[in-house]
């Protein structure tokens, strides 16, 4: 076989121009073209593809071959001018200069006889490409095939999205500009700006006592101090009617009090006791009922008695629940009031509480990878977020794309991991290979960063799946990737997981790798990661090792004294640790016969004389009766016990606490520590009101980082409970 330049083959051709034609044969003789159609695929309009077909001789000798011209987009760039025995390669070009389909027929002339090919090739558009940031140009790379970014000049005007940032000016890829001064001067505030509402002046967190005599106050202008108790309070532990310790003109000191001093601390389910002589008198406490209860497994409530699959919620600030699945329902928005509403298109999932929105994502349902703002009073989007329309060259890559994990970064940043199955020739296919890409938002769901994930534990066909996703104070954003044990979904987490961090702008900081961690949620507070399987604390700056507890921390929750690993069903001690170390701190046992009836673990405030004490809520069995436990988080005594009226189909598997009342579920028999937890069943719900209890102002609430499922640590100063305002 010989090769020879275009004007060989034109030359060529020209030889057999005037031929007589004798007419095309099929290839079922001794020479023939393989294969009989060439489709050279999808080109872009400008740009070559070569083809490739084979010249087939089945006989012995080589036949010389006659080549005729072929028609544009197409050209000869390698033939054969004889048919060796057996097979001779030939290349043709196309070159599509327009969109479209182009035909032509390739052929040659052996023995008198003409033998051919049908070729065809479609030209394509450039795309267009999407604009992903005020701060970088897109444009299409021919030589890649890709849409590619380049980054706008420093200085160059940009719009941040956000109201409290004027002035925006690109600066290394990021919109940047002054941010609003909201100090209102007042120190007994907190001034924090939402991106959506604006500066917001918020009462600060109590000033602490000396935890003796001397109570926290606020000055408006030098903000805290302290000033004596009334005297006559409570400043020991070990209260009787006998003798107390009580503060005088601030100074502890031992006392017989009188008739009426308060010797029990009033709780949400019975008074304050009193001294009569020597007696702490008070009522029995009462047994704290429902005041809502919803079964989604008997009706919904303007449905007749179907069943309904709603096995999550979220909880507002003044006790309004919504209930939301995973696959099939529209989300029910403040299900416990008269204006219940449901979301106005599709089903819901991993919806969680953002600026006073509720975000749900792969919603509507019609198509997944989108994200949607659902007002919660009307129940109608406010905006949604669609990573194809936004980032279509993600579908180059992909063949289905939906929702993975959300994490609140701010008031202004919302992160978002979606979730890919690689393209494939069979477009059925249910392999364990996965893409992941991280888009973050702004407060109007407009896309800030937007990158494919590329690691080589991603590679790994094991089903690698972001089980840990959550927030630290300043937006730096955790993810924890761990192979699946478990298909289909509901997954099941495995070991060998890696977690990543980026910035609240989606940058990457750091990764790290151990064997040892089985793949969960993730806790973050005071600076250090809480891995949910694992006893080992990770740093929340660089991924490195800090402590490791002789057990798994559970879905714990960290104040700023103190880290609490959730209790253990059938066990009797809970333990608190120094926050940030591994010194345990106190271990509250509980009275045989009564054990822990729940892993949930909850912050509160509760209120009592003279200031607040943050409790942790959790509930307790003994001899088949329930309680509601709270054990005070600073030194591990009882705060309170009340007996808790919850005849359901199991024990809580999640709660909430707002101002004033509890919200539960149970009744779900789905793995609750799977991903989507509870998926595909009809779970239970109840509130209960809980007089002196509210929202702790503490880094990590409980399992979701609190009643908004926002996966976010509240910063430090933050008053009110989260996502009520950020």
């Amino acid at each position: 076989m010989r090769s020879f330049s275009k004007l060989a083959v034109v030359a060529g051709l020209a030889l057999v121009t005037g031929c007589r034609d004798p007419g095309l044969k099929s290839s079922t003789g001794a020479v023939r073209l393989d294969p009989a159609r060439l489709d050279f695929g999808r080109t872009l309009a400008g740009q070559s593809i070569d083809g490739h077909l084979r010249v087939m001789n089945e006989g012995r000798s080589s036949v010389p071959l006659e080549w005729r011209e072929v028609s544009a987009p197409f050209e000869l760039v390698l033939v054969p001018l004889e048919a060796q025995s057996g097979g001779s390669d030939v290349t043709v070009r196309a070159t599509p200069l327009t969109a479209g389909t182009f035909t032509a027929t390739l052929s040659f002339v052996a023995e008198g006889q003409v033998y051919a090919s049908e070729l065809i090739v479609t030209g394509t558009d450039v795309p267009d490409c999407p604009v992903t940031d005020a701060c970088k140009q897109s444009y299409f790379n021919r030589a890649s095939g890709r849409c590619e970014e380049r980054l706008q000049a420093d200085g160059t005007s940009c719009d941040s999205a956000s109201v409290c940032v004027i002035g925006g000016v690109c600066q290394a890829g990021r919109c940047v500009g002054t941010p609003v001064s909201c100090d209102d001067g007042n120190a007994c505030t907190v001034d924090v700006c939402n991106a959506t509402n604006g500066c917001e002046h918020l009462p600060a967190p109590p000033c602490p006592g000396d935890g003796a005599c001397m109570r926290g106050v606020c000055d408006p202008t030098s903000g805290c101090g302290f000033a004596p108790m009334d005297d006559g309070a409570a400043c020991g532990p070990v209260q009787t009617c006998d003798q107390a310790q009580v503060c005088i003109s601030g100074e502890c000191v031992m006392r017989d009090p009188p008739d009426g001093y308060v010797c029990a601390q009033a709780s949400p389910c019975q008074g304050e006791g009193r001294c009569e002589a020597s007696t702490c008198v008070r009522d029995p406490a009462t047994v704290l009922g429902d005041s809502w209860s919803f079964d989604s497994a008997a009706s919904h409530p303007d449905a007749g008695e179907s069943p309904t699959q709603y096995h999550d919620f979220v909880l507002e600030p003044d006790g309004q629940v919504s209930l939301m699945g995973f696959f099939s329902s529209p989300p029910r928005l403040r299900a416990n009031t008269p204006r219940a509403v449901d979301g106005a298109e599709g089903s819901s999932r991993r919806c969680m509480l953002w600026n006073n929105r509720l975000i749900c994502a792969d919603y509507p349902a019609a198509v997944n990878g989108k994200i949607t703002a659902i007002d919660l009073a009307s129940g109608e989007s406010v905006w949604t977020f669609d990573v194809r329309v936004a980032r279509p060259d993600f579908l180059n890559f992909t063949q289905t794309i939906f929702m993975a994990r959300m994490a609140v970064q701010g008031s202004d940043r919302l992160a978002a991991l979606f979730e890919a199955y690689p393209k494939s020739t069979n477009p059925n296919a249910t392999s364990n290979c996965r893409q992941y890409y991280l888009v973050v938002l702004n407060a109007s769901g407009g896309l800030v960063s937007g990158q494919k994930l590329e690691d080589p534990v991603l590679d790994l066909c094991n089903h690698p799946h972001p089980y840990g996703f959550a927030a630290d104070s300043v937006g730096n954003l955790f993810i924890s990737f761990s192979q699946t044990i478990g298909h289909p979904a509901p997954l099941v987490p495995g070991n060998n997981t890696t977690v990543m961090s980026f910035t609240r702008d989606g940058v990457f900081r750091w990764k790290y790798n151990d064997p040892r961690l089985v793949g969960g949620e993730l806790a973050v507070a005071t600076g250090l990661l809480y891995p949910e399987n694992s006893a080992i604390a990770v740093m929340a700056a660089t991924g490195a090792n800090v402590y490791t507890l002789a057990a798994p921390f559970g879905r714990l929750v960290v104040t700023r004294e103190r880290s609490v690993p959730a209790p253990t069903v059938g066990q009797s001690v809970l333990k608190g640790y120094e926050a940030g170390t591994p010194t345990e701190r106190w271990a509250h046992t509980l009275t045989a016969p009564e054990r822990f009836w729940s892993d949930q673990l909850r912050l509160a405030k509760w209120a009592v004389r003279g200031g607040e004490r943050t409790v942790a809520l959790t509930f307790t069995e003994a001899l088949g009766k329930r309680y509601l436990k709270a054990i005070d988080t600073r030194d591990g005594s009882e705060a309170f016990t009340c007996p808790l009226a919850l005849d359901g189909r199991s024990e809580p598997q999640l709660f909430e606490v707002s101002e004033g009342s509890m919200s539960l579920m149970e009744g779900s028999d789905a793995c609750g520590k799977c991903d989507p937890p509870f998926a595909s069943s009809s779970a239970a719900f109840h509130s209960y009101p809980l007089p002196l209890i509210s929202p702790a102002y503490e880094p990590w609430l409980g399992t979701f980082g609190g009643p908004g499922h926002d996966h976010r640590e509240e910063p430090l100063g933050t008053t009110v409970p989260p996502l009520g305002n950020q």
